[in-house]
This record gives structure tokens, sequence and C-alpha cells, in this order.
């Protein structure tokens, strides 16, 4: 195990702070929205953060824990190995990197493409096992995000379905940033759209029902608009240190 960064009391302190703020403000604003708090997940997004500020949430009893990229994954998963966690990969996934992604991860959050359904599922019947994934859906139509435009997820979503070792759980979108709500709330509400048409259609199986998207800057709009999982960083970690 390699030697993770050293915490104070006080830092340690912070992060569980930050925790129970971040746990407080979704649970209003799921009820705000007719739901019970337990319907909607904090998975902690770390990306850059040491295993060490990980441990410390996983803890305190946040235990879904999502990188975005392949090689952060690999490398904090021996110093969390002894703690019990569910770990996503929210990020973009090249092809040639499934092989490390599936020893790690628990859920592919990221699914944007038939080629890279198949290459995991492939994969999946090597080692006679299976997965969660999410489609990811470009809903803000940025270039320069990840995601199946909105028009081509049906075909997607079909395609994955007839992977069986590919368990769907739902669609994932990130948001298009903006400043104010009127801005971030369409790209939002247009998965739930998307979400519920293709289930009403028989597309999306009917207990695919996860929504995943949100994240520091704007998870109680997502979970106004029916979020069932929001991805924090920020919030509970601090700025990200890109050194």
């Amino acid at each position: 195990m390699s030697s993770p960064d050293v915490l104070t009391p006080e830092e340690a302190a912070d992060i569980r702070s930050r925790l129970d703020e971040v746990a407080g403000r979704t649970a209003a604003a799921a009820e705000a929205s007719g739901r019970s708090a337990d319907e909607v997940s904090i998975l902690l997004a770390t990306k850059t953060q040491p295993a060490e500020k990980i441990r410390v949430a996983i803890e305190h009893g946040f235990d879904l824990i999502g990188e975005n990229k392949v090689q952060e994954l690999v490398a904090k998963a021996e110093d969390l190995a002894d703690l019990p966690h569910e770990a996503h990969l929210i990020g973009p996934l090249q092809k040639n990197k499934v092989n490390h992604t599936l020893r790690h991860a628990q859920c592919i959050q990221s699914v944007d493409n038939l080629e890279l359904a198949e290459k995991i599922a492939n994969r999946l019947d090597v080692l006679d096992s299976t997965i969660d994934v999410f489609v990811q859906v470009n809903t803000s139509r940025e270039d320069s995000k990840s995601g199946v435009a909105p028009e081509d997820a049906e075909a997607l979503v079909e395609s994955v379905r007839r992977l069986d070792r590919l368990r769907l759980r739902g669609l994932m979108t990130i948001g298009l940033p903006g400043s104010t709500p009127e801005e971030i709330r369409p790209s939002y509400a247009d998965l739930r759209e998307l979400s519920a048409r293709l289930r009403e259609s028989g597309v999306l199986p009917e207990e695919a029902t996860e929504l995943s998207m949100g994240m520091s800057s704007d998870f109680e709009l997502a979970i106004a608009e029916g979020a069932t999982m929001v991805r924090i960083g920020s919030s509970v970690f601090g700025a990200r240190d890109y050194t």
C-alpha cells in the first residue's frame, strides 16, 4: 500500500462537517420535490483527491465513490481496498482501458456508444462477470462533452439492453454550466423526460429508473428535476488540486 497523505484532525473534521451539510441539503431538496431523502444517493466525485480524504468520507458512511479517470481509479484502489465501498467510473472510458476498469469499478456511468458497450461485454464474457452501467446522454449538446445525442439514445439503449453482461441502471448526463436556474435546469429536465419516454415505450427497462445528474454547483436543481444520484466533489473536498 502506498503512503497516503496525512490529514490533521481538523481537516478530517472539516470533511465530515461538509458531508453532513451536503446530506442535509440533499434531503431537503428531495423532500421539496416530493420524495424521501433515501431516494437520492450522494456519489462523491473524487477526481485529484488523495485516498486519505476519501477514506474519511467512506468511514463517515458515504461509500459511493466516482472517479473521472481510469488511472486514478486504479491508483487509489489498493489504499481503499480494506473499506467496503462502491466505485463508479464517471468519466470517459477509452476502449484500451476497459480491462483495468473492470478490475476495480462496480459501475460504469459513461457508456455512450455501442462499440464501447460491446467491448465491455466481450471482456465480461471472458471474466464470466457482469457490471452495472448507465448510458450517458449529452443533453446540453456541447461538443466538449461526452455522451450520446438525445435523438440517438433510444437506439443505444436498445442495443445495450441486448448485452446480458451489462445491467442497465438508468441514464447519466453532465448539465449545462450556467449562472441561473433557467440556464441549468433544461438539460436535467430533458434527461428526466427522455427516461420517462423510454420506459413508457418499453425501450428502457422498467426498473432502470436512475438518473445520475447534478454536481456541487447545481445538485439541488438536478434533484428538483428528478435526479436519483448526484455527484458531489468540491462541496466536500474543496477545490481540486491539479498539481
